[in-house]
């Protein structure tokens, strides 16, 4: 659910970021690598700072709207919509873990470099790995 506090940390490390990304870019030789990291860094915090800014925008638009708040908690912890959470996030995560095995075939047909290949499809053996456990966790959980 959203709250006020992990907006305005979201907003404040966007602006941190940004900044860093800014004053690096500029003290850092142009064409190096590093200095992509930092441009990286830099529209990381823009990114953020637009984050937080929505959110803040959302919550207080909500805060307008009496009991809206509370409502949306109670249809949130609700267990029909936690059940359709799950499914929802299972079937994108089997959807895009085949989407994984088509970038890897790709990079096969393309001709990219073997360890690039590898470690798309260990990616894929990454997630099954994890199903696997979190399967055995669940089942002595419940």
């Amino acid at each position: 659910m959203l709250s006020k506090k992990r907006s305005f940390i979201i907003l404040i490390l966007g602006v941190v970021l940004a900044i860093v990304g800014l004053l690096a870019s500029i003290f850092v030789d142009k064409g190096d690598i590093i200095s992509r990291l930092f441009g990286l860094v830099f529209a990381l915090g823009f990114g953020l700072i637009g984050g937080g800014l929505g959110s803040l925008y959302k919550i207080k638009r909500i805060e307008k709207i009496p009991g809206k708040s509370k409502q949306m908690e109670i249809e949130y912890k609700d267990e029909r919509n936690e059940l359709i959470r799950d499914k929802a996030n299972a079937k994108a995560g089997d959807i895009s873990n085949w989407f994984v095995l088509l970038i890897a075939y790709i990079c096969i047909i393309m001709g990219y470099p073997t360890w690039l290949v590898f470690l798309i499809l260990g990616v894929f053996l990454l997630k099954y790995i994890l199903w696997i456990l979190l399967i055995n966790k669940y089942n002595k959980e419940f």
